[in-house]
C-alpha cells in the first residue's frame, strides 16, 4: 500500500477536480537525476540548493585527500531528494496556498482517485452509529484484579 497525499488549491472545496494528489514514496528517478526531478516538480528553490551541494561536491571530488567526501555529499544530497522529494513538493505547494485534504492508502493512483471522488449522498457526513466504550467502563466488577494483581475495592 503507498500513501497519497490529495491537495487543493486555495478556494476550492473538498472532491475539487483541480486537486493534485502526490504519492508519498522513495523516488529512483530522483536518486539518479535530483536536480532534474526537482525541476521537473518545480521545486525550484530545492532544485537550486540540490545544485549547489552537488557543484560543492563534485569540486571537492577533485581533490585527491577529499574524493570520497565529495562522492559522499554528491551521493547524500541524491538520497536526500529521492526520500524527501515529494515531501519537498508538498511543502512548494502548500506555501503558494494549497492545503492537504485527505491522506489515501492505496494501491495505485487511479484507486487513489476513485477512493478520493467517491461521491457521497446529498451532503450527508461519514458517521459512526454507536460509540464503543472501553472495556473497563461495560464491566460489572469495575475494579477486579487484572493479570493476578490484587484488587483495590477494598482500598489499600
Amino acid at each position: 500500500m503507498a500513501t497519497f497525499l490529495v491537495l487543493i488549491p486555495p478556494g476550492a472545496k473538498s472532491r475539487d477536480e483541480s486537486a493534485r494528489i502526490v504519492r508519498d514514496r522513495f523516488s529512483w528517478l530522483a536518486l539518479v537525476m535530483p536536480v532534474i526531478w526537482l525541476l521537473w516538480h518545480r521545486a525550484w528553490l530545492a532544485a537550486a540548493l540540490a545544485f549547489a551541494v552537488q557543484a560543492l561536491g563534485s569540486a571537492v571530488a577533485d581533490h585527491p585527500v577529499f574524493s570520497l567526501a565529495g562522492l559522499g555529499l554528491c551521493l547524500a544530497t541524491s538520497l536526500l531528494v529521492a526520500l524527501e522529494g515529494p515531501s519537498m513538493v508538498v511543502a512548494g505547494l502548500e506555501r503558494r496556498g494549497w492545503t492537504i485534504d485527505a491522506v489515501i492508502s492505496a494501491d495505485d493512483r487511479e484507486t487513489a482517485e476513485e477512493i478520493y471522488y467517491m461521491e457521497t449522498p446529498a451532503g450527508e457526513a461519514e458517521t459512526r452509529d454507536s460509540v464503543s466504550l472501553p472495556a473497563s467502563e461495560t464491566s460489572v466488577r469495575r475494579h477486579a484484579p487484572m493479570l493476578g494483581l490484587v484488587g483495590f475495592k477494598e482500598g489499600r
